[in-house]
């Protein structure tokens, strides 16, 4: 169970959670070139291949495409509550991220230059959502969304089908809700190879979003230059730091939300202030792993990675967080300002306690996809400038290159590079 510990840098539980990462074997990446490379040359011929083979799925039997018939058996399936749940969190989303569409400008210069910044969609995008295990609708909406609201004309979404061919009735009606219909029974990197490349029955796309499993993100970390990839998502993470004043229920409970993902290689750390308000914490998350049946989906998270640590100061517990640069922070903190202002390095912080992380990953607006593994020190999460491209316009007048030509040929002759100059130069 979690682990409790005085905070200092040299901790070993901490140096631990340092080091955490998220490696894929060795051996997949022989397995994902291999499937990269089989799919690009033979098409459908390894791609219906591979489908049978890793997922047991007969594209043949089940078909590739999502029928128009199960958008409408899904629509007739969900409750009722589902789809206002739905309707509420892509309002939610739209309203927010309608917010980040960058906006172009025009800058005029004295010698009669002017030079324009544009931006533009990406032409199409696959998105890739989990649905055979657990339906995650949540990671359908949070990717559409964005590529929506940029403009995206072609989006596709794949997931792997279930055993008898159909996909999970929550995820084809948030799909039809947002109007994309082009829904592939595909998944692994056999899926992203067809996407990627194109086969004759699957269209190439311009971009690859979503999580999945190690093959999944070999795939997009190999095809990445073939494509655009978002990022490669590594295991959920969370670190919480507490006053005296935060309840050690919440705490808790929130610790194990990151912590049931189960994978084992989750990270759910807490800051709080004392060992008694430690040890509280402790008990709670023991108590309703027990009453809610939770003790065997976090149990691994948290005897890998679960970690109460006693600081001296929330400014102390700030750096260290820095350190760590997490996917999620939440500040349960009665005077917050400071903290925030000094917390550099997260995916997304959730400040006082009714901002559970949760809210975050369903409903609130803000967008779910998030850096991991320490890599928001210099990544952002979801947003909707991941599906548009800026280019500059130019437009130089004669008299602005005369006045100017001297200089761009220096620059060019000191680079060696004398076409460039030459170009310059026969205009003068």
């Amino acid at each position: 169970m979690v682990t409790i510990s005085r905070f200092c840098y040299d901790n070993p539980r901490y140096r631990n959670l340092l080091k955490r990462r998220s490696g894929i074997p060795k051996e997949v990446e022989a397995t994902v070139r291999d499937v990269l490379k089989n799919v690009r040359e033979k098409g459908d011929e390894a791609l219906y291949a591979y489908m049978k083979a890793f997922d047991n799925a007969d594209l043949n039997k089940i078909g590739l495409l999502v029928s128009e018939e199960e958008f409408h058996q899904a629509r007739e399936k969900v409750s009722e509550e589902f789809k206002e749940a739905v309707k509420k969190a892509c309002d939610n989303l739209f309203q927010f991220h309608k917010r980040q569409l960058p906006t172009g400008y025009l800058e005029k210069y004295e010698n009669g230059a002017v030079l324009e910044r544009r931006y533009t969609p990406l032409p199409s995008v696959a998105v890739i959502v989990p649905g055979n295990a657990a339906p995650l609708v949540s990671t359908l909406y949070m990717n559409l969304i964005p590529a929506i609201v940029a403009g995206v004309p072609d989006l596709c979404i794949l997931t792997k089908p279930r055993a008898d061919g159909t996909i999970d009735e929550h995820l084809l009606y948030t799909a039809d809700y947002l109007n994309v219909k082009k829904y592939y029974k595909l998944s692994g990197s056999q899926g992203i190879a067809a996407v990627a490349y194109g086969t004759e029955t699957v269209k190439k796309v311009d971009g690859i979003t979503g999580p999945g499993n190690h093959y999944t993100q070999m795939a997009k970390k190999l095809l990445f230059g073939e494509v655009k990839i978002d990022f490669l998502a590594g295991p959920s993470e969370i670190a919480i730091i507490a006053d005296e004043a935060a309840n050690p229920t919440f705490i808790a409970a929130d610790m194990m939300s990151q912590a049931e993902h189960g994978t084992g290689f989750e990270a759910s750390t807490a800051f709080c202030l004392s060992e008694a308000q430690a040890e509280e914490i402790k008990k709670e998350i023991i108590r309703l792993c027990e009453e809610n049946n939770l003790v065997a989906a976090t149990q691994k998270t948290f005897e890998n990675y679960g970690d109460i640590f006693i600081v001296d100061s929330i400014e102390e517990a700030v750096s260290a967080v820095n350190e760590i640069a997490p996917e999620h922070v939440e500040l349960l903190l009665e005077d917050y300002e400071a903290a925030l202002a000094g917390l550099t390095n997260a995916g997304a912080v959730f400040i006082g306690s009714y901002s559970t992380e949760p809210v975050g990953d369903y409903f609130c607006g803000s967008n779910q996809i998030l850096p991991t593994c320490g890599t928001a020190r210099f990544s952002s999460g979801m947003s909707v400038q991941e599906f548009v491209r800026g280019y500059s316009v130019i437009k130089y007048p004669e008299a602005a290159l005369k006045s100017n030509a001297d200089s761009i040929i220096t620059l060019a002759e000191a680079e060696g590079m004398r076409a460039h100059a030459l170009a310059v130069r026969v205009r003068k």
